[in-house]
């Protein structure tokens, strides 16, 4: 039997939504977020595996997960996300080696962000009186969790794997396509935009080679603008870079002075002496170093997707007559 709920469309309009009563119920328990929370961090396991492998062209199904110091396979007991680092206090249970702080993080961070996305996009809008957001939320959380992938990458390796940002750049203009009302893009923008963010990077990746023989900007920023331009379109993509850059600045600027790198490793440590690269210029201080973009990029626009209304909001203040 379905039940009816309101749905407000305007300051005066009413829609009549048929909604299943026992999903309803279900979605708005008490526990349903935190069930979302233990699915983010189930994913943010395989963002571990995703982020340790792929830059290095390895599998993410097989093998199975092993203890980097002894590679002792984890038996699936000592695999539960969160709950078995703590039990076993980061340590591998046969040879006692620590495990990175860095497994926990990114589990926690896949849980809020499943946990979030599922505030904003189901609960909320069945408690206005709306339809459940599950395909948003799902999407969003795809989105986010490619996000996640990318800035460590980046990190480690100055590398932002293909595997992850090109198809759900696909699903995001897919989906653009077929649904523009589900991410609130329509398919000419979402194509745009993407096309736009890769072809920017790569043009002023062209400049430099052309003009100065360095590659001050890799490509896979590009693809990055590229996912993030096809799932937020232009505004999404106007704030990723803007607010990106200004991030970047305002972290690494800091960083520098304090004697400390943003990426984890050298650029050269990771890619050797290729003289497209160029090296970093002592004369010039920070601004001669190299640092990342990808994480900044992500990091805006994960704001642009928490903060969309806001951002929208001011956008329009800004350009309003």
């Amino acid at each position: 039997m379905l039940e009816p709920l309101l749905t407000l469309q305007g300051p005066e309009a009413l829609e009549l939504v048929e909604t299943n009563p026992v999903l309803v119920k279900a979605l708005m328990a008490p526990w349903a977020p935190w069930m979302a929370f233990f699915f983010g961090t189930l994913w943010g396991s395989f963002a571990n595996v995703a982020i340790w492998r792929l830059p290095r062209g390895l599998s993410v199904v097989r093998p199975g997960s092993a203890c980097p110091a002894c590679e002792t396979p984890i038996a699936w007991y000592d695999n539960i996300p969160v709950l078995s680092y703590l039990l076993l206090r980061g340590r591998c249970r046969r040879c006692g080696e620590p495990f990175a702080l860095r497994y926990l993080v990114v589990e926690l961070l896949g849980g809020v962000l499943s946990f979030t996305l599922y505030l904003q996009y189901v609960l909320r809008p069945m408690v206005q009186g709306g339809p459940p957001g599950l395909l948003e939320w799902l999407l969003w959380f795809c989105f986010g969790l490619g996000l996640l992938i990318a800035t460590y990458t980046d990190l480690d390796l100055w590398l932002i794997p293909d595997e992850v940002v090109l198809p759900i750049a696909g699903l995001g203009l897919v989906v653009a396509a077929v649904s523009p009302a589900t991410l609130g893009v329509g398919a000419i923008e979402a194509a745009l935009a993407a096309a736009c963010g890769y072809l920017l990077i790569a043009g002023l990746r062209w400049v430099y080679l052309r003009y100065r023989g360095i590659e001050a900007l890799g490509l896979g920023d590009g693809k990055l603008l590229c996912m993030i331009g096809a799932f937020a379109g232009a505004r999404g993509l106007m704030w990723t870079l803007a607010a990106g850059a200004i991030q970047g600045l305002l972290v690494a600027v800091p960083m520098l002075l304090l004697g400390r790198r943003v990426a984890n490793t050298a650029l050269d440590e990771v890619h050797g002496e290729d003289p497209e690269l160029g090296e970093e210029d002592p004369d010039a201080g920070v601004m001669g170093a190299r640092v990342p973009f990808g994480p900044f990029l992500a990091l805006a626009a994960f704001e642009y997707m928490f903060l969309r209304e806001h951002i929208e909001a001011l956008w329009a203040a800004l350009v309003s007559p």
